[in-house]
C-alpha cells in the first residue's frame, strides 16, 4: 500500500515537472548557460570586463593603472646630492613637483604583480559575497516563477477540464494539493539551488583562470578567499528558513487558484490590499499589512538582498510566534485548497 502511494507521489511529480519544464528546469538552465558564456567571453575575450565581483575587477584595474608608481629624484645641487620620493597615484599628478629639470636622474618603480596580489589580499577578505550575488539573481527568478506556477495550477487544471482525468484516477485531491505544494517548497528549490552552486564552481574556476593569466597565485587569490562550507551551508538553510516563513504566501496563492474563476491574481491579491486599506481607513492600524508583510517575499536591509536570509538565517531576529501562526494559517489554507478541489471544480 506504501509502495503504490509512492509511486503515486512520484508520476504526479514527474507529470508537474513535464506541464512546467520550462519554468521549473529549463529557465534555470538557460541563465546557467547565459552566465557562463559571458564569464568565459570575459576571461578569453575582453579580459577588461567581467561579472565575477568587484574583486576580480579590482585586480584588473590595479594591473592598468601602473601609472601609480614611486618616482625617486636624485638631484645633485652645488655639489650636495638629495634624494626626493614622490608617490602619483593618477596621471594628473605627473604634474605635481613644479621644481623638475632635465638635468635631474628621474628612476620610476611601478608596482610589482606581487604587490598588487599582496593589497588585494590585504583588503578582501571573502569572496563569497560576490558569488552570493549569482545565488541570489536564481532565487529571484525562483520566487517569480513559483508564485506563477502555483496562481494557475489549480485553475488551469479546472479551465482546460483535465480535472475530470484525474478525478477518473485513483488519486485524491489531498495527495494533488500537497504535490503542487511540494513542488513550489522543495523540487523546484532544489533545481534552481543545484544549478546555482553549479553556477558558482564556474564562476571560482573562471576567476582563477583569470587570476593564472595575470601571473598570480589563484590557489592563494581565489580558492584562499572562498569559504565554501559557510556559503553553500548558509544558502540552503536560509532558503529552508524561507520556505517556512513563506508556505502561508505559497498556500494562499493555492486557494486563490482553486477558488478562482477568472483571475487567480486577482483573487490572492485584492482582498488582502482591501482589508489593509479598511483597517488603516477606520482604525488607522496596520496589523494586516504588517503580520502579511512577514510572509512576502520583500527587501532584508541586513541581507541586502531580495526574499528571506539568502546570507544565511539571522536565528536571533526569527519572530517564532508569527512562524508557527504562518504554518498554521498555510495548513488552513491547503485545507481549504482541497475543499474546493474536491467539491467546487467546476469554472
Amino acid at each position: 500500500m506504501d509502495r503504490l502511494k509512492s509511486n503515486r507521489i512520484v508520476t504526479l511529480i514527474q507529470r508537474e515537472i513535464q506541464e512546467s519544464k520550462f519554468a521549473l528546469f529549463w529557465t534555470p538552465i538557460v541563465i546557467a548557460v547565459v552566465l557562463t558564456l559571458i564569464m568565459l567571453a570575459s576571461v578569453l575575450l575582453a579580459n577588461r570586463v567581467s561579472i565575477m565581483g568587484d574583486v576580480v575587477m579590482q585586480v584588473l584595474l590595479d594591473e592598468e593603472n601602473a601609472s601609480s608608481m614611486n618616482v625617486t629624484i636624485h638631484i645633485d645641487e652645488m655639489g650636495e646630492q638629495t634624494v626626493q620620493t614622490y608617490t602619483i597615484e593618477n596621471s594628473e599628478d605627473l604634474a605635481a613637483p613644479k621644481d623638475w629639470g632635465f638635468s635631474k636622474d628621474r628612476m620610476f618603480e611601478p608596482k610589482s604583480k606581487k604587490d598588487i596580489s599582496t593589497h588585494i589580499s590585504d583588503e578582501y577578505e571573502s569572496l563569497n559575497p560576490m558569488l552570493n550575488m549569482l545565488h541570489n539573481l536564481l532565487i529571484l527568478v525562483l520566487i517569480l516563477v513559483t508564485i506563477n506556477y502555483l496562481m494557475n495550477s489549480l485553475y488551469q487544471d479546472r479551465k482546460d477540464r483535465s480535472i475530470l482525468f484525474w478525478k477518473s484516477m485513483p488519486v485524491s485531491e489531498w495527495e494533488e494539493v500537497l504535490c503542487k505544494f511540494g513542488i513550489a517548497i522543495l523540487v523546484a528549490p532544489f533545481i534552481y539551488i543545484a544549478v546555482s552552486v553549479l553556477i558558482q564552481l564556474i564562476c571560482v574556476v573562471l576567476a582563477m583562470l583569470m587570476v593564472s593569466r595575470m601571473d598570480m597565485d589563484p590557489l592563494e587569490l581565489i580558492i584562499g578567499h572562498v569559504d565554501f562550507v559557510s556559503l553553500f551551508f548558509n544558502q540552503i538553510s536560509g532558503w529552508v528558513l524561507s520556505a517556512i516563513w513563506m508556505a502561508p504566501f505559497y498556500a494562499w496563492i493555492l486557494l486563490a487558484s482553486a477558488a478562482a474563476k477568472r483571475s487567480p491574481f486577482m483573487l490572492a491579491f485584492a482582498p488582502v490590499l482591501a482589508l489593509g486599506f479598511i483597517e488603516k481607513f477606520f482604525l488607522d492600524s496596520d496589523y494586516v499589512t504588517t503580520a502579511v508583510g512577514y510572509h512576502l517575499p520583500h527587501y532584508v536591509e541586513e541581507s541586502r538582498g531580495v526574499g528571506f536570509y539568502l546570507y544565511g538565517p539571522d536565528w536571533s531576529a526569527i519572530s517564532y510566534p508569527n512562524l508557527v501562526g504562518g504554518v498554521m494559517f498555510a495548513a488552513l489554507a491547503l485545507w481549504g485548497a482541497v475543499y474546493l478541489r474536491r467539491y467546487r471544480f467546476e469554472i
